[in-house]
């Protein structure tokens, strides 16, 4: 199973966003949500589970087909068609199509996953399409006009696209011309097959390891129990025993009686306290040497707030932080970062995305804010 999710393939990838999706609010999100999923499964109806990979990215979706080519153009037509044929209230969708390589993981979270340079130029080519368009990229385009003569007249050149990694783009649009009869869908090839397995492996990997941690039958939990209690018991039993063979310990937490005479010399000196119980007295020492520099640490902290800068983070969905190099934690939850003057090297890192890299001159007292969303 290992070998098989750590496969490279060769695949089409639609990466299909609802635009505008994050200034929703929650119940508009839901409703929102829900007819994009009920508009993405009608157009996915024929498509065989082997041939396809969908992934939620929140506000929309990512769709490997590992299969024919020709499934991630009529799913572009499906969208083209049904979004111009709806009123105000349709939904407004970006589109972007591309083929190139991917590799089956697992994200944070365990759960399957699928990274790579074909899903990330999806990503890139859909941020360049305008509301309701559907981009194709060069290498797409050029697979899919060899197909078929009536493939290419669909497509418009729409010219080069610059990222913001400074990488050319070369796009083309979906254009109004009707969809072409397509030929009738051919079996899964060899390649989608295995890739479809290996998914399915992850899946019942995590699937498995979910169900033992939450299957815990209740005669185990309570012999659990039982065993738990049973040694706690046998641990108070024995030292009680302990404390019965030693009675010089008694000595130390009862007060002097009447069978030790006041004039003695234990009642006078806690030498001998100190020599029946030798543990006491270290942790007593321990507990009063870290007051004596506690005053010069307190006279020295209210200079720390003027001699560093405070970097601020906002970071959508998420993302690990690293500061020079050392890694810091992941933002959210984190969100302030105290930095000592000078030049520093902030990188955000994403799984599946490319690494967001700003150098920042720090200066006493400064507050410096970076916002970055991982498209």
């Amino acid at each position: 199973m290992a070998s098989r999710s750590s496969r490279n393939v060769i695949c089409t990838v639609a990466f299909v966003d609802i635009v505008e999706y994050s200034k929703k609010s929650v119940a508009d999100q839901m409703r929102i949500k829900e007819r994009f999923n009920e508009l993405l499964a009608q157009a996915l109806v024929g498509v065989h589970a082997n041939d396809r990979i969908i992934l939620d990215t929140g506000d929309g979706a990512a769709i490997s087909f590992l299969g024919d080519p020709e499934e991630g153009l009529f799913l572009g037509l499906a969208l083209r068609d049904t979004l111009a044929t709806t009123g105000k209230d349709a939904l407004q969708l970006r589109t972007g199509i591309n083929l190139g390589p991917v590799r089956l993981v697992k994200d944070i979270n365990g759960q399957p996953n699928i990274i790579g340079d074909g899903i990330n130029v999806a990503q890139r080519v859909m941020s360049f399409a305008d509301i309701n368009q559907v981009l194709a990229s060069r290498s797409y385009y050029e697979v899919i006009s060899a197909l078929s003569a009536d493939y290419a007249h669909l497509f418009e050149f729409e010219g080069a696209r610059t990222d913001k990694h400074v990488r050319e783009h070369e796009v083309y649009s979906l254009g109004k011309a009707p969809a072409p009869e397509r030929a009738p869908r051919k079996q899964p090839g060899p390649v989608a097959v295995q890739a479809a397995a290996a998914m399915r492996n992850l899946r019942a990997g995590t699937s498995a390891t979910r169900a033992q941690i939450m299957r815990r039958p209740p005669l185990a939990t309570a012999l659990s129990v039982a065993l738990i209690l049973a040694l706690a018991i046998t641990l108070r039993l024995t030292l009680r025993d302990q404390e019965t063979q030693f009675p010089l310990q008694t000595t130390t937490t009862l007060p002097a009686t009447s069978t030790v005479p006041r004039t003695s010399p234990q009642a006078k000196s806690p030498a001998p306290v100190a020599d029946v119980v030798p543990a006491a007295a270290p942790k007593t020492k321990v507990e009063r040497k870290p007051p004596a520099p506690a005053p010069a640490r307190a006279r020295e902290e209210p200079a720390a707030p003027v001699a560093t800068g405070i970097l601020r983070l906002q970071i959508l969905p998420w993302g690990e932080v690293f500061v020079d190099g050392d890694k810091f934690g992941t933002a959210p939850p984190m969100r302030d970062i105290a930095l000592k003057p000078g030049r520093h090297k902030i990188e955000i890192r994403n799984p599946g995305f490319a690494s967001y890299v700003q150098f920042v001159e720090v200066r006493p007292g400064e507050e410096i804010r970076i916002r970055h969303r991982f498209h």
